[in-house]
């Protein structure tokens, strides 16, 4: 995972488990959708309107200092994942699928497995949110961002203060580790026009969490007429993994199930 060293400085902001020597990247993407602002603006805050002393311009001082600090924090990460990503040896890894050689391969991995592994060709394998040394990474977590409205709903006042601007920065690591799958998708249209003529489509090694359907929902749009074969490691994905699958408008009569240990991929 990202080093243990910047989780710990971070730890205050974000509900990371760091007490775990292994913590899923899912889990630790979705994560970073709880991030504290208010933690953060109080860190910086040392303003004391009530103070004889007090002058309009600090206002502006707690801004520029909380915009710089989550533009650190932001970075910080991002630069802490990405070193991560790209020091992870996989020379000795081994294969534990067989693919057709007419496969195409869509894959979340952001290193070269597929490729170096597996000896797929680069022209079949798609990879939606980065490679390691070669694109930029897209990664964050799917929570819901609610906004304050600018106008009191009642009143018809205004609902600023002359803080908002410097709350805003505190808020703005939210809005940076937001993962921006809907645009990503408008951005890889023409591949996903691509797939229509795809005749199955097997899922393996993911576990369909909300932030990454919309990609599953994009590819059933294009390859109507396709079956899909999800594989399932715990005993709650028999279950969980259909249902996301009908969740993107899947058929359940073209969903198929199967364990990680029954044999080959038959993906096409």
């Amino acid at each position: 995972m990202v080093a243990r060293d910047t989780l710990d400085e971070v730890d205050s902001y974000f509900r990371f488990d760091i007490g775990k020597d292994t913590v899923p990247w899912h889990d630790f993407e979705n994560r970073l959708g709880t991030f504290d602002w208010r933690s953060l603006y109080d860190e910086h805050d040392n303003t004391d309107v009530s103070s004889d002393d007090f002058k309009p311009n600090e206002a502006y001082a707690l801004e520029d200092e909380l915009t710089e600090r989550s533009s650190d924090l932001v970075e910080a990460i991002r630069d802490h994942f990405e070193d991560w990503v790209t020091e992870i040896d996989i020379s000795s890894a081994a294969k534990q699928m067989d693919f057709e050689p007419t496969a195409r391969f869509f894959t979340f991995n952001h290193t070269s497995t597929l490729q170096e592994v597996y000896e797929i060709e680069e022209s079949a394998v798609f990879h939606v949110h980065g490679r390691a040394g070669k694109t930029e990474f897209l990664f964050g977590h799917g929570v819901q961002i609610i906004q304050e409205p600018e106008f009191d709903s009642e009143s018809g006042e205004s609902n600023r203060t002359m803080f908002s601007d410097a709350e805003g920065a505190a808020k703005s690591p939210l809005y940076g580790f937001k993962k921006q799958v809907d645009e990503n998708i408008k951005k890889h249209r023409p591949y996903f026009a691509s797939l229509r003529d795809i005749s199955e489509v097997v899922v393996v090694g993911h576990s369909l969490n909300k932030v990454d359907l919309p990609y599953f929902q994009a590819i059933g749009s294009h390859a109507t007429g396709c079956n899909w074969t999800v594989y399932c490691f715990e005993k709650s994905d028999w279950e969980h993994h259909p249902q996301q699958l009908i969740r993107c408008g899947i058929s359940p009569d073209r969903i198929s199930t199967l364990p990680y240990d029954s044999g080959p991929a038959p993906s096409r």
